[in-house]
């Protein structure tokens, strides 16, 4: 057994329990996002009486999801692509604009990774209106995120995960 199959071996049943939890918290997030949004427009419209918790919770939980959603395109290579001169390039040129894509990502995770600490350190006195839960709190999601795309980008480079 080659040194990769082992790192494999190891990395596949991590990578599967890192993703599916965050694929789960996504669907969660999702579901109770559409319940409030749900029952605040009942609540404003037909009821007349709005639930202060409404909004910034929705507003929690549409900025944990789409986050989060983020780092599960990325680990599949599914995120959007430009992809109009792919026929037009070399083996080579195509090679060295995935490359630099990596290198990008990779960067961006870790400016998500040091400035939503920086983020979270500044908002953790400050609370959302109506929930009282620290901005802090929301803000922890660029950070994890970061994080998770190391993960995915770790899950590309060893190829074809197993879902």
């Amino acid at each position: 057994m080659s040194t990769m199959d082992q790192i494999k071996k190891i990395w596949n049943p991590i990578d599967k329990i890192i993703f599916s939890i965050t694929r789960y918290v996504c669907v969660a997030c999702l579901a109770a996002l559409v319940a409030i949004v749900f029952y605040v427009f009942v609540g404003r419209y037909f009821l007349h009486d709005s639930p202060m918790w409404g909004e910034p919770l929705s507003l929690f939980l549409l900025t944990w999801m789409s986050i989060l959603g983020s780092a599960l395109v990325l680990r599949t290579n599914e995120h959007l692509k430009v992809t109009m001169f792919d026929e037009k390039m070399s083996k080579g040129q195509l090679i060295a604009t995935d490359v630099l894509s990596t290198v990008c990502i990779l960067a961006f995770a870790i400016f998500m990774i040091v400035y939503g600490m920086q983020l979270m350190k500044q908002a953790r006195t400050n609370t959302m209106a109506g929930v009282n839960i620290p901005y802090a709190w929301m803000y922890a999601a660029l950070p994890v995120t970061g994080v998770l795309y190391l993960f995915g980008l770790v899950s590309q480079w060893l190829g074809g995960m197993e879902e």
